[in-house]
């Protein structure tokens, strides 16, 4: 079963290698009454879970829009819960980006039939 949260992040990282930043902003339109210290809590631990089933890759950026580098999913957790990661970085920075692997996009597209 995936939830509705989880179906949302993953669409995200399925149509484009969105950063994390854009994950809590996708998050506030299902649940614009949460703190943000709740949406970042919830991004956190449903990111986590898609990382775990293996249907998404962290990646790191440089900004804007330079080549994408996958992160090792033993240092991905670290990065999750580093709150520097959810910001957006500014222009000549890096960031870190959610994409998924072709199993995320299976089950996107399991979901979408």
């Amino acid at each position: 079963m995936i939830t509705l949260d989880e179906r949302v992040i993953l669409w995200l990282a399925v149509e484009e290698y969105a950063e994390l930043w854009e994950v809590v902003w996708q998050l506030r339109s299902l649940r614009p009454r949460d703190s943000e210290a709740d949406l970042g809590q919830v991004a956190t631990t449903v990111v986590a879970g898609l990382l775990q089933r293996g249907w998404v890759n962290l990646y790191r950026c440089e900004e804007p829009y330079g080549e994408l580098f996958e992160i090792p999913r033993d240092e991905a957790e670290g990065l999750l819960a580093d709150e520097a990661s959810w910001c957006e970085p500014a222009a000549e920075k890096v960031s870190i980006r959610i994409g998924a692997t072709a199993s995320g996009e299976e089950v996107y597209r399991q979901w979408r039939i």
